[in-house]
């Protein structure tokens, strides 16, 4: 009578009482291990044909899609790519002169970033013409929260006046365009959401 494995897997072993037969004993370990690893199917429909029947899927059962290069896990009705980790930040952010740091948010869940500054206006006003500043670093993100691939074009906004930023792949912040004057003591907040490709 076979008994299962110390793990609680339900992978069964075979006793020594059992009559020999290598090959049943090579089937059972093969078929007892291979749908609790990662298998590899071509395709989707590939892994529908394969997966059926007495080898239908089960909770928990996870496959890699060669042609879409997905990893998938059953969740007993579907096939659903797991959620990558979400991690977080209120911390790094540094802040240019003439600005002080009120708070920071960084959000990160597999290669979308999203950031979110208050940054207080500490220093003389900044006049704007016609919507336009002179361009005006405000602050820097923290390493690992920043662009990988090009600068990036976003938005700020004091809840009165609102304009436009760049943040760089060296995680500088400048500001660019104003639709009024920033004045002393106002708080800008700047957000912006992006891709990372590495």
């Amino acid at each position: 009578m076979p008994t299962t494995d110390d793990y609680g897997q339900g992978v069964n072993i075979a006793s020594l009482t059992d009559a020999p037969d290598a090959s049943q004993l090579a089937r059972d370990i093969a078929n007892g291990i291979a749908p609790r690893g990662v298998m590899r199917f071509a395709s989707a429909a590939a892994r529908g044909a394969a997966l059926s029947g007495a080898t239908a899927p089960v909770d928990g059962m996870t496959t890699w899609l060669q042609d879409v290069n997905r990893l998938e896990v059953y969740d007993g009705a579907n096939w659903v790519t797991p959620e990558p980790s979400l991690a977080s930040t209120t911390s790094g952010l540094s802040v240019a002169a003439g600005f002080t740091a009120i708070d920071f948010y960084g959000f990160r869940q597999g290669r979308m970033t999203t950031i979110d500054c208050f940054i207080s206006r500490s220093g003389g006003t900044v006049n704007s013409t016609n919507g336009n500043i002179a361009d005006l670093v405000i602050c820097t993100l923290p390493s690992g929260w920043r662009p990988t691939h090009s600068t990036i074009t976003s938005c700020w906004d004091n809840g009165l006046v609102h304009g436009g930023f760049v943040v760089g792949v060296d995680g500088i912040c400048t500001l660019r365009t104003a639709s009024d004057d920033i004045a002393s003591g106002s708080t800008l907040r700047l957000h912006v959401a992006f891709l990372k490709t590495t």
